[in-house]
């Protein structure tokens, strides 16, 4: 991000508490968010088309950029409230020293926890609240069989017919390195993000994969599919990224050539089957699937969290 705000004449600002010791206690990012918003995204993304965007052009967002939940980090060696209040009021005290320059603030995507951190700080500013949902698969089983096994019989059977088609169409998933691969994926990427309105090119895509996989390392896992008949896995027809938290896992991205995977249920088996799978095997507690197309996830064995976006109108 830095990089490809660097691109545009900006930059993300950090606060970082320190302890004497080696390594922080935690880290804030603030980032900047202006128009025309060919990095980072208009209020109105997070807000889901508030009114109270209506003129909100320059501003920043606190912890992330609304795609993910806002994050906190925290040092696992930490008490994590303590440094948490700590980082939160900080990145509020600079927003606030550069208020006259801005139209908006916002806490985008704040689970409970967070939330009650964040309102004692802007409880006086007139705050525009707005929540969402993001759907995740608690993990609590020791293998598929018994994931399957907490479904209703319908969904039992749903699950096993679209496992069924996806194979039937000669269609696998494997693990390929993202470094090597996030060329011949970002066309997959860009296909499902022009489908939803977001413009962008190949090479930025390429960027943005190649990006995770130089930050994340082994902490991300790429699952692609092909068909049985390209043995040497040359033409991928879709991916999705899974970032690897400790024992939290969270499907990032999904791409896919839409002519190729018609009918064959590739979204839930690679973005849903095999990351639960993969997920119990390596011990993980949650498996969080994102904010779109919340019933269909819920009907694979998903629940839904809660998210609450702050926003603070400042210079208007």
């Amino acid at each position: 991000m830095d990089r490809a705000l660097a691109d545009i004449g900006q930059a993300a600002r950090y606060v970082v508490l320190g302890s004497g010791q080696p390594g922080p206690l935690g880290l804030l990012t603030v980032y900047p968010v202006s128009s025309p918003y060919t990095v980072t995204p208009h209020p109105r993304l997070v807000l889901d088309g508030s009114e109270a965007t209506r003129g909100w052009r320059t501003g920043c967002y606190l912890g992330s950029l609304g795609r993910a939940p806002a994050m906190v980090s925290v040092s696992p060696a930490a008490e994590a409230g303590p440094v948490r209040a700590t980082l939160l009021e900080a990145g509020w005290k600079l927003v606030l020293e550069q208020s006259a320059q801005l139209d908006f603030a916002c806490f985008p995507l704040l689970d409970d926890d967070l939330l009650a951190a964040v309102m004692p700080l802007v409880a006086a500013d007139d705050p525009v609240l707005v929540e969402s949902n993001e759907a995740f698969v608690p993990v609590s089983v020791d293998s598929f069989a018994g994931y399957l096994a907490a479904q209703s019989s319908s969904r039992r059977e749903m699950i096993r017919k679209e496992q069924r088609r996806f194979q039937a169409a000669g269609l696998r998933v494997v693990e390929v390195d993202l470094s090597e691969r996030h060329s011949q994926l970002a066309p997959l990427l860009r296909n499902v993000e022009l489908k939803y309105g977001v413009a962008g090119s190949v090479e930025d895509y390429g960027n943005y994969l190649l990006s995770i996989a130089r930050t994340l390392g082994d902490q991300a896992i790429c699952l692609a599919v092909f068909g049985d008949d390209d043995p040497h896995q040359s033409d991928p027809v879709a991916f999705t990224v899974i970032w690897r938290q400790d024992k939290v896992w969270r499907v990032r991205c999904w791409g896919c050539d839409y002519e190729q995977t018609a009918g064959t249920y590739s979204y839930f088996n690679v973005v849903v089957y095999e990351p639960v799978r993969l997920a119990i095997e390596a011990g993980a507690q949650r498996l969080i699937l994102g904010r779109g197309s919340l019933e269909a996830k819920l009907a694979r064995g998903a629940e839904l969290l809660r998210l609450t976006s702050v926003a603070v109108p400042l210079a208007r």
